[in-house]
């Protein structure tokens, strides 16, 4: 932006002209005229000199520039009170209230960084007599192209400006701070964020040095930049430790840039410094976080890898290693497809579907694959679809686990129970598996009505026998069940229950109740039972709790066998 008092000089370079004019015009007309002349002329000075002075006005409002420059414009015309006068610039128009198209009117073009951007117009609203150019002076089209000049220039320094000050309100807000210094290292600005990084107020460093602020080290470093500036090399930026004012310890990237003046000679550097403590304090954090989730990865007990969305293996650790019996290498060149038995294939790859289409989240799968050597290992696979910040598929987490063991305990299992139900089932003794819960339930109910003597209750009352005996529950009985008691079925045998005990032989099940209820977990006692046939038996009976049902009573063995002879 152009000073000032630059301007002033110009304006009185163009008064000093226009005095010469008139002197000159003085010279060649008449008295009379020549009071004309010298009236117009004045009037035109005037209209220079209050334009200049709108234009240096410190902190007015660009619309006031234009709203006062076009009403005074009639005034430097010569039929003031006829002239009218309009500014059209950036869009926008300016006249004063009486003005109106008219045949009587002269424009010039408004001029700013070599474009058009508006015009300037004076007419009259009436006829008047010719003068230079209709009714016009000369004079008064130079004043014409000479205020469309100076408008463009006051638009030109106007954007000036506002660049200047725009440029300055981005230094001044800036997160970085911004230091600006000479060849020497002396300091000329200092913007607010050079203030909280370095610790210092811009009235204690202005016209001071760098290295009053920076120690020593890294004052050296930046002088020896700046020179290298100066010698037309460029400098990348760099980091170091800055100890603050106040002791704290920051860790900032700096960064250096040359200032040129209007020939292109470097005459200073600006000296940009971000704080980027919090960023390394993140990056180390994640870091760590990083590295204790590689370490968890590669050492956790399970399983673990990353797939591609087409099933390929991309990251494995150890443990899958371990558990397939290839090395990280091998795995990451081959497919989970390769290695599943092909009968769990298709269920598998249903469920991956099923999960990029978004119909679940996760699945776990038992699934049979292949090791390295041949052999098949049972393992536990679960899923899980990992998506990007879109929601988009990225790659599948498997967590594997060996479960060969439980499969082997689980086939061991089923083993012993068909082991056991054969035994059960082909025993030449009449076996049975009863629920006695019931009977313990009903046994306790008595004891809190207050009967204490609960043999000499059921000798009194066989009904509450033959309801203690409808509390037992038959939970499974062989074949020797059906021949001894002469059932054609199980269900025959299932709807007779209640027949398979008469009355006379309630004394041993009374036995059986007393000994139930003080608690003893196997006995035997000989009694009577009676065939579907209504056939009288006698038989021996085993009872004996299940281990681990003791207290509930919901799993008792029973052997009857038919006792023959005395």
């Amino acid at each position: 932006m152009m000073p000032v008092t630059k301007v002033l000089e110009i304006e009185v370079d163009l008064l000093r002209r226009r005095v010469v004019e008139l002197e000159q015009v003085l010279a060649q007309v008449d008295t009379a005229a020549s009071g004309l002349r010298l009236a117009e002329r004045t009037k035109e000075l005037s209209a220079l000199y209050h334009e200049s002075y709108l234009a240096d006005r410190l902190h007015a409002e660009f619309e006031d520039y234009f709203v006062e420059l076009v009403a005074l414009l009639p005034l430097a015309w010569q039929h003031t009170t006829d002239a009218c006068a309009r500014i059209l610039v950036a869009g926008r128009s300016y006249t004063i209230p009486n003005f109106q198209e008219s045949p009587w009117q002269q424009s010039d073009t408004i001029m700013a960084q070599g474009k058009a951007v508006g015009q300037v117009t004076v007419g009259y609203l009436s006829y008047h007599p010719d003068a230079d150019v209709g009714p016009f002076l000369h004079e008064e089209r130079s004043l014409l192209s000479e205020i469309a000049r100076r408008i463009g220039h006051y638009l030109e320094r106007s954007q000036t400006e506002r660049s200047q000050r725009f440029l300055a309100a981005i230094v001044e807000s800036s997160d970085n701070a911004i230091v600006s210094v000479t060849l020497d290292g002396l300091i000329q600005t200092w913007n607010a964020s050079a203030t909280r990084i370095y610790g210092y107020q811009s009235r204690e460093v202005a016209g001071k040095s760098l290295a009053q602020v920076l120690p020593p080290r890294q004052y050296d470093e930046i002088l020896h930049r700046i020179h290298r500036l100066r010698e037309g090399y460029g400098t990348e930026q760099f980091e170091c430790t800055l100890v603050r004012r106040d002791g704290l310890e920051l860790q900032i990237l700096i960064g250096l840039s040359p200032i040129l003046d209007f020939q292109d000679r470097i005459v200073g550097a600006v000296l940009t410094a971000h704080d980027v403590s919090t960023y390394r304090m993140i990056e180390a954090t994640l870091r760590e976080s990083d590295e204790r989730l590689r370490s968890t990865f590669d050492q956790v007990a399970v399983g673990l890898a990353h797939l591609s969305l087409e099933g390929r293996y991309v990251r494995v650790n150890q443990r899958l290693c371990a558990i397939l019996g290839f090395t990280p290498s091998e795995l990451l060149s081959m497919s989970t497809r390769q290695l599943t038995h092909p009968d769990d294939l298709a269920a598998e790859e249903a469920l991956m579907q099923a999960m990029l289409a978004g119909e679940c989240s996760t699945y776990s799968l038992e699934k049979r694959t292949l090791r390295k050597d041949g052999s098949l290992v049972w393992v536990n696979r679960t899923v899980s679809l990992v998506r990007d910040l879109a929601g988009h598929p990225k790659y599948f987490v498997g967590v594997i686990e060996d479960i060969s063991q439980r499969k082997q305990a689980e086939q061991a299992r089923l083993e012993s129970e068909l082991r056991y139900h054969d035994l059960f089932e082909n025993s030449p003794i009449s076996l049975w598996e009863q629920d006695f819960s019931g009977v313990k339930a009903a046994l306790t109910r008595l004891h809190q009505q207050g009967i204490s003597d609960l043999r000499a209750f059921f000798e009194q009352n066989p009904a509450a026998v033959a309801a203690c005996l409808a509390q037992v529950k038959l939970l499974a009985f062989n074949r020797a069940s059906l021949t001894l008691y002469g059932a054609d079925s199980r269900d025959a045998l299932l709807s007779s229950l209640d027949r398979l005990i008469p009355p006379e032989g309630y004394p041993f099940f009374i036995d059986e109740l007393v000994w139930i209820d003080e608690g003893r977990t196997a006995f035997s006692w000989q009694g009577v039972n009676s065939r579907l046939s209504g056939e009288r038996m006698r038989v021996r009976l085993n009872w004996s709790v299940a281990p681990g049902h003791e207290q509930a009573l919901d799993r008792v063995l029973v052997s009857i066998e038919e006792v023959t002879g005395n």
